[in-house]
C-alpha cells in the first residue's frame, strides 16, 4: 500500500495523508481518524527511508568503537545506545578494529546510509588522517568521546586522564611510598595523557627523571603479572597503571609470592570498572566518568543534530576510588 492507496480509500488529498504521516499537524482529528482507520485496517507500516527523505532525518546514528568486548567501551556504548533509543534514534554499532583501514570502510558506509551523527569511542580515533576521512562525511557531525582532532565537523568530549593519573601518584606518596613505577600497557593517545599527568606529578613531589619509574608491558592480566614481577624485584614499593585489568593482574601476581599488599607494594588501576571490585584484595581505581562521558557526548551529538550547536569541547574530571590495595 502507497500513499496514493491510502488516499482514496481515506477520501482525502495526498498531501493531507503526507501530513498526516510525517505529524506535521493543520488536519483535522476527524480526518486524521479516517486516514488512521484505513492505516490499522490495511496494517500499514510507513517506509523508514521515504520518511526520512521527506523529513530530511533518517533518525539513525552510528557508535564507532575499537572493540565493544572491552569493559570500559562495551559500558559507555551502552549508555549511549540507550540514550539515544529513547530519544527515538536507530543506533547501529560498530567495531573497527585498531587499523585506519577499518576506520575508513565504515566511515564511507555511514555516509552513504546518509546516517545523522557519528560517536567515535576511543582516543585511537585522534589518528584519523584526511585521507582516512571520507569527503562525503563532511556535513555530519562527529563527537570524539575522550578524543580530539581539529577539524571541521569534529567535537570533543574529553576526560582529564593526566589528571587521573595525578592524583594516584600523589595517594600513594601520601601514604608513604617513595619509589613508585608507572606501567604503561597500551599505544594510544589515552595512554599518552595518563603517562605525562604521572610524569608531571611525581616531579611536583620532588622526583628527579621519573621517566626512570615507567615500565611497558601488554594489556590484561598476564601483562599485569609480568610488571609485578620486574617492579617488584627493583624495590619499588607503588605502582600507578593506566588500566584497570592489567592492575588486577598485579596484584595476583604480587599476593601469590606472599608480597603484602598495600602494606609493602600498593597499587591502584584506572577506569573504576567491575575489575576493580572483584580483584581481592578490592583495587583503588581512578573513576574516570565513563557515564558521565557518554552522557555529555550524547547530549552533544543531539544538540548539534537540533541546531544547538556547542563549539567548545568538553572536559570531564576523574576522582580516585580508595579501597584495599592502596
Amino acid at each position: 500500500m502507497n500513499i496514493y492507496d491510502i488516499a482514496q480509500q481515506a477520501g482525502v488529498s495526498i498531501a493531507t495523508v503526507s501530513r498526516v504521516l510525517n505529524n506535521k499537524g493543520n488536519v483535522s482529528e476527524k480526518t486524521q481518524k479516517k486516514i488512521q482507520d484505513v492505516l490499522d485496517r490495511n496494517d500499514y507500516q510507513p517506509n523508514a527511508i521515504a520518511r526520512g527523505l521527506v523529513a530530511g532525518s533518517m533518525k539513525t546514528v552510528a557508535i564507532l568503537t575499537v572493540d565493544v568486548r572491552v569493559p570500559h567501551y562495551a559500558m559507555t556504548s551502552y549508555v549511549m545506545e540507550e540514550m539515544m533509543s529513547k530519544l527515538g534514534y536507530m543506533v547501529l554499532l560498530c567495531n573497527t578494529g585498531e587499523r585506519p583501514e577499518g576506520w575508513k570502510k565504515y566511515l564511507t558506509q555511514l555516509a552513504e546510509r546518509h546516517v545523522d551523527g557519528i560517536v567515535l569511542t576511543g582516543s585511537i580515533y585522534e589518528r584519523l588522517t584526511i585521507d582516512d576521512i571520507p569527503k562525503n562525511i563532511q556535513n555530519i557531525p562527529i563527537v570524539m568521546a575522550n578524543g580530539y582532532l581539529d577539524r571541521p565537523g569534529f567535537y570533543s568530549v574529553l576526560v582529564d586522564e593526566g589528571r587521573g593519573m595525578a592524583l594516584a601518584a600523589e595517594h600513594l606518596h601520601n601514604r608513604g611510598k617513595r619509589k613508585i613505577a608507572f606501567v604503561r600497557d597500551l599505544d594510544t593517545e589515552s595512554a599518552d595523557r595518563k603517562l605525562k599527568g604521572f610524569l608531571d606529578e611525581m616531579k611536583i613531589l620532588g622526583v628527579a627523571h621519573p621517566e626512570k619509574d615507567v615500565f611497558h608491558t601488554k594489556y590484561g592480566m598476564e601483562g599485569g603479572q609480568h610488571a609485578a614481577a620486574e617492579i617488584a624485584a627493583k624495590g619499588y614499593d607503588g605502582i600507578v597503571f593506566g588500566e584497570d585489568l592489567t592492575a588486577v593482574g598485579a596484584v595476583h601476581e604480587l599476593v601469590n609470592h606472599g608480597i603484602k599488599v598495600p602494606e609493602q607494594i600498593a597499587v591502584t588501576g584506572c577506569n573504576n570498572s567491575e575489575y576493580a571490585t572483584v580483584c581481592n584484595p578490592m583495587l583503588t581505581s581512578v573513576d574516570n566518568k565513563g557515564k558521565v562521558l557518554s552522557e555529555l557526548t550524547v547530549k552533544l551529538l543531539i544538540d548539534l543534530l537540533t541546531g544547538n550547536e556547542e563549539k567548545a569541547s568538553i572536559m570531564v574530571i576523574p576522582e580516585l576510588v580508595v579501597r584495599e590495595t592502596s
